[in-house]
């Protein structure tokens, strides 16, 4: 929790700082100075101003979500506690970019995922049935020989029709099964 508090306040002072180096004609010397001072005009137009605090996660089936939040940068400290773990990507004068890289899957691939080959014989993740053609993400060719000699026709239906995940076991149950027919480069 300390250690939170600190980094909050840490962003607050850098953005703060950023806003008041690029103010025009400011006195980079004495910014600081004028901007702590009770007095400052200053202090309250930069603890008006408004940033765009960007929310971004990234998930193991290759799914990416953005959130765009505005904040003043009065509440900027309370919101950072609210984002412990989160990775600051870039801050400037008018945004934070906040990334979190979750290791699970997206809402969409928990609703709507399905595995299947694309017309490359490449292992796709697509969002909805593989006849859609909607990619998510594309893993490796597969050896389709090497597969049509190992597994029953209906397993090899339900890869071609798509096999639905619902949860990251399923989705690493399907690469771990669907792996030993990579097909590796020189084959």
């Amino acid at each position: 929790m300390v250690y939170a508090s600190w980094v909050a306040a840490l962003l607050t002072g850098l953005i703060v700082g950023i806003v008041m180096m690029l103010q025009p004609g400011a006195d980079k010397q004495n910014s600081l100075t004028r901007l702590f001072s009770p007095s400052s005009e200053n202090a309250a137009r930069v603890m008006g101003n408004t940033y765009n605090l960007v929310l971004t996660r990234t998930y193991l089936c290759g799914v990416r979500d953005e959130e765009y939040k505005p904040v003043t940068a009065n509440r900027l400290a309370d919101m950072m506690a609210d984002y412990k773990g989160w990775e600051i990507v870039s801050a400037d004068a008018h945004k934070l970019i906040l990334l979190k890289r979750e290791h699970d899957l997206s809402p969409a691939c928990k609703e709507n995922g399905y595995f299947g080959l694309n017309e490359d014989g490449m292992l796709t993740l697509f969002h909805g049935l593989p006849k859609e053609q909607e990619v998510v993400q594309t893993f490796y060719r597969i050896n389709t020989a090497k597969m049509e000699a190992s597994l029953s026709k209906e397993e090899l239906e339900n890869l071609k029709q798509g096999i639905r995940i619902h949860d990251l076991a399923e989705y690493n149950s399907v690469l771990s099964t669907y792996g030993e027919f990579q097909l590796m480069e020189e084959e």
